[in-house]
């Protein structure tokens, strides 16, 4: 008894570290893609920019890989505030500032208990901007630290975190152009190694135009 005592004990201190703390870890997302263009379609859409999305994050820094025929890899240094982005057509790392946002939000509200996604309750922000509409269902159990993305603005991260506090397990993006759904398909929290998002000093690195 006493056996059974200790064990429900550390299952129940396991599960406050583990949710209490903020996610680090891997999240695949599944993308789709509608076009609402004449001259493209949803699967050109879906090639160009691809169907999976890896994502890992560790403290502030994350990193993620598409599976698509332009970007193959973003990575976010916080500590610059920098996004670097990767190509399939050269090795060069493109930078540019993750402060800079064309499109701010304007109007926004939570909606509690939207949806269900691999279990977890969600409830969704719809975030409405000056090109179209985001709308981001999200679970408390994935938690980020919203301070260390205060100057994260492009495409509304820090707005988002701000407000959520939490990493979106499926994101809805609508414009005039196209609609695009990427939703969580798998939940890893796993220890990362800070080096995981260094840059290597052999590869180039140049500022985007």
């Amino acid at each position: 008894m006493r056996n059974k005592s200790i064990l429900i004990t550390v299952f129940i201190v396991a599960n406050v570290f583990v949710y209490g703390q903020n996610f680090e870890g891997k999240i695949i997302y599944s993308n789709h893609f509608t076009s609402k263009m004449k001259n493209i379609t949803n699967g050109q859409l879906d090639t160009i920019i691809g169907t999976m999305e890896e994502y890992f994050i560790k403290g502030g820094n994350y990193k993620l890989f598409l599976n698509g025929q332009s970007v193959k890899m973003k990575l976010y240094d916080y500590k610059t505030n920098r996004i670097y982005n990767k190509t399939f057509k050269t090795d060069t790392l493109f930078w540019f500032d993750a402060s800079v946002n064309t499109d701010e939000v304007t109007s926004f509200e939570i909606k509690k208990n939207a949806e269900i996604i691999l279990g977890n309750q969600c409830d969704a922000i719809v975030m409405k901007t000056r090109t179209g509409t985001s709308v981001i269902y999200y679970s408390s159990r994935y938690k980020v630290d919203s301070k260390i993305y205060r100057n994260h603005n492009y495409s509304n991260w820090a707005f988002y975190v701000t407000k959520t506090e939490s990493l979106p397990l499926k994101t809805v993006i609508e414009t005039s152009q196209f609609k695009m759904e990427s939703t969580a398909v798998e939940i890893n929290p796993m220890k990362l190694e800070a080096i995981y998002f260094d840059i290597d000093s052999e590869i180039p690195v140049k500022k985007s135009n």
